[in-house]
């Protein structure tokens, strides 16, 4: 751990600069002329210091580099902070090396030293979250999917920089949990992973402010509704919109109508179509209105999904379902012209793999590349997809395109 001659040295001075100690809680910042050290700056700060300090100085969250003009503390607080090497005050100098040109508050190597401690203290927890995980993985591995099983130790070989590290940890208790369960029982609650985890008054809601995101995680990796990981019941259920000929081992859905299934539905549920063009639609508009034209749908041997704005679990499954009907020549992805879109029609385009594809432009323009397609959108104003919803003759021209 860093001296306070060497917290300064590293953190405080500036190129060509030395610290010369003025007394135990006194440091002069220098700089070497071509005839003499003329004075920069003057830093109180303890020689001795202490590295457990106040709540209400850790809550400032200070960084090395950090400074502050004021601190929301009482003065008996920073006088207190001062004293014990939680905060320094620097005082830097005009070029005359005497009158103040600022004064401001910095982290001190007190403060540093706590957090540099509570850091490896960290990651010591994570550490011991990862090889727990990979255990209780290694325990359950026969009973999970193979590709849940894969993607669970790719999150636990790679760093995740799309979440903060307090998400991070809190999803490793979440698979440790779901996994201590799963070993013991094929089907749960959402609720009961917490439960039975952390067995305590208020364990059944430790997950609930993350739940939308885990689930949507776990969609992701098995590409199928949580019910197939033996989750099957998460409060809501997710329905799915569409309007073509389908057939289930327990449905049968033709052209006239948009039908609705839920994700308990196609956890079970074997769809298949005799369809030639499936359609992937951001929005229920458009869906809706596609679904009334019902002679474009039987000429064109179409069949038109609604996801709703976000590709669930649920709707990745069934266009799979889908997608490996021999039927299907063709798939039509249309999303709103904007940041979303492009992520929708992203996940998409790696859904439906080798069926060929095509995008929709709002220009009259389709294309058979999403990275052609995401150049494009770059270059538009963001717009909805019912702004352009077209005719008949307008779909039946993108197709043929």
């Amino acid at each position: 751990m860093y001296s306070t001659k060497e917290f300064l040295e590293q953190f405080v001075c500036k190129s060509g600069e030395t610290v010369e100690q003025l007394n135990s809680r006194e440091w002069q910042v220098q700089r070497l002329t071509t005839r003499t050290y003329r004075s920069k700056a003057n830093i109180l700060a303890a020689e001795q210091y202490d590295a457990h300090p106040h709540q209400s100085i850790i809550a400032l969250k200070l960084t090395p580099r950090a400074k502050r003009t004021s601190l929301p503390v009482s003065p008996s607080m920073l006088e207190e902070a001062l004293a014990l090497g939680w905060i320094i005050q620097e005082v830097r100098f005009k070029k005359d090396g005497r009158t103040p040109a600022s004064t401001v508050y910095r982290m001190g190597p007190g403060l540093y030293a706590y957090d540099q401690h509570m850091k490896e203290e960290k990651e010591k927890v994570m550490q011991h979250l990862q090889k727990t995980l990979g255990d209780e993985l290694d325990q359950a591995e026969t009973i999970l999917p193979h590709e849940f099983e894969r993607q669970v130790r790719h999150f636990i070989n790679e760093e995740d920089t799309s979440w903060n590290k307090v998400r991070v940890e809190k999803f490793y208790h979440f698979l440790i949990a779901y996994l201590q369960l799963k070993r013991k029982q094929t089907r749960m609650e959402f609720k009961e992973i917490g439960a039975t985890y952390y067995r305590e008054i208020g364990g059944s809601k430790a997950f609930d402010t993350y739940k939308d995101v885990f689930i949507e995680r776990l969609e992701k990796w098995v590409n199928a509704p949580i019910h197939e990981l033996g989750i099957i019941s998460q409060g809501s259920i997710v329905p799915v919109y569409f309007a073509g000929s389908v057939t289930g081992k327990y449905s049968r859905y033709d052209i006239g109508t948009v039908h609705g299934t839920t994700d308990i539905a196609i956890t079970q549920e074997s769809f298949q179509t005799n369809a030639h063009m499936l359609w992937l639609v951001e929005n229920r508009a458009v869906l809706t209105r596609m679904a009334r034209e019902e002679d474009f749908l039987r000429d064109t041997h179409s069949l038109v999904l609604g996801v709703d704005g976000q590709v669930r679990g649920a709707h990745r499954k069934m266009i799979q379902q889908l997608c490996s009907a021999p039927t299907i020549r063709q798939v039509m992805i249309w999303v709103d012209y904007d940041q979303a879109g492009q992520v929708i029609a992203r996940d998409l385009v790696q859904l439906v793999k080798d069926v060929p594809y095509r995008i929709v432009g709002n220009e009259g323009n389709v294309f058979s590349s999403y990275e052609t397609y995401k150049n494009w959108a770059t270059t538009i104003t963001d717009a909805e997809q019912e702004m352009t919803l077209g005719s008949v003759s307008e779909w039946k021209k993108w197709i043929s395109k």
